[in-house]
């Protein structure tokens, strides 16, 4: 059943009539495929099956770019509610005539200023705030399309919803303005070295409001075994477990250490950035102990530095002095020749 013909499909005929003029000026293949396409869109238009009709004007456009093909693709998207891409789409077909690529009737011009008009009060738009600055941003599994700022916005104005599917861009700006569709979306917000971050924003006809959008560092992860079993693992001087360990610590500069009674310490120093991984593994060695260290050396020694102190004394002690002769009763002394 044929739908009731609104404002836009009449002005469908319009165009349609501008577009056929301007084709058969063009009798080659291609144009004659382009005005059939479009006139198989124009009749799916009317019987509002706008899905279609888009993939035939789409088709058309391919095929020879025309601005009354543009405004019916424009025509199309609102009625799928896709407003920002056509609010852009009848931006398109005026600047093609502007640049010479085909007319539109005056009747189209002054409905295409309507539609657009009547478009600014159907989306919404929120002031993204982003930290870091030069995340990707992707909505709805979007990339954003930038736009000249309307006068008077005073930061960068993207557009959602516009672009094919695909991996989210850089933003232009740590502030900006993201102009959406009514409904629920979906941001993802990406950056070498940051968790992702989703969020989530219903949207209302004329909403303007201010959105904060804040990734979360990613941790660097330090996993540490040993090749003993039974090895104490100290991170920056904290003792953190047996080895093996797996730790998850803020990125930067860490001091490993690894123990066990009978080896010799492994200790090493390690540099992380942002969501990377270090694996390391402990080779502790046998700790051989020394002459120095074995027990009976000591005691041999003691015995040793006992003899050299009797001997020393017995070489460096002074002679002892013999007492003076005594005389007797004639005082006789008899003295050493």
């Amino acid at each position: 059943m044929s739908a009731r013909p609104t404002r836009a499909t009449f002005a469908l005929a319009f165009a349609f009539a501008a577009v056929a003029a301007d084709a058969r000026a063009d009798e080659s293949s291609a144009a004659s495929e382009a005005r059939e396409a479009f006139r198989k869109g124009a009749e799916l238009a009317k019987d509002a099956q706008w899905s279609a009709a888009l993939a035939s004007f789409e088709r058309s456009s391919r095929l020879r770019p025309h601005p009354g093909t543009t405004y019916n693709i424009g025509i199309c998207e609102r009625a799928l509610g896709q407003y920002v891409r056509a609010r852009r789409t009848f931006g398109r077909a005026l600047e093609q005539r502007a640049a010479g690529e085909g007319d539109l009737p005056e009747p189209t011009l002054t409905e295409i200023q309507k539609l657009r008009t009547e478009i600014d009060g159907l989306v919404g738009s929120l002031d993204v705030t982003l930290l870091p600055a030069d995340a990707r941003v992707a909505v709805d599994g979007q990339p954003l399309e930038p736009i000249a700022a309307p006068s008077g916005a005073g930061v960068p104005v993207v557009l959602a919803g516009t672009l094919p599917p695909g991996p989210g861009k850089p933003a232009p700006a740590p502030t900006f303005r993201v102009v959406l569709d009514p409904g629920h979306h979906v941001f993802v917000i990406s950056r070498d070295g940051f968790g992702d971050a989703v969020h989530a924003e219903d949207v209302r006809p004329r909403d303007a409001r201010e959105v904060r959008l804040v990734l979360d560092r990613l941790p660097a992860t330090i996993g540490v075994r040993a090749s003993q079993p039974g090895a104490v693992v100290e991170l920056d001087d904290l003792d953190v477990g047996v080895a093996p360990v797996m730790l998850q610590r803020p990125a930067g500069r860490h001091r490993v250490v690894v123990r066990k009674p009978g080896f010799l310490t492994y200790e090493t120093t390690t540099e992380l950035a942002a969501g990377q991984r270090a694996e390391l593994v402990a080779t502790l060695r046998e700790e051989k102990p020394t002459l120095l260290s074995r027990w009976w050396f000591w005691t041999a020694a003691a015995v040793v530095v006992a003899g050299a102190a009797v001997t020393t004394y017995a070489v460096t002690r002074p002679d002892p002095e013999r007492p003076p002769l005594d005389g007797g009763g004639l005082g006789w002394t008899v003295r050493a020749p």
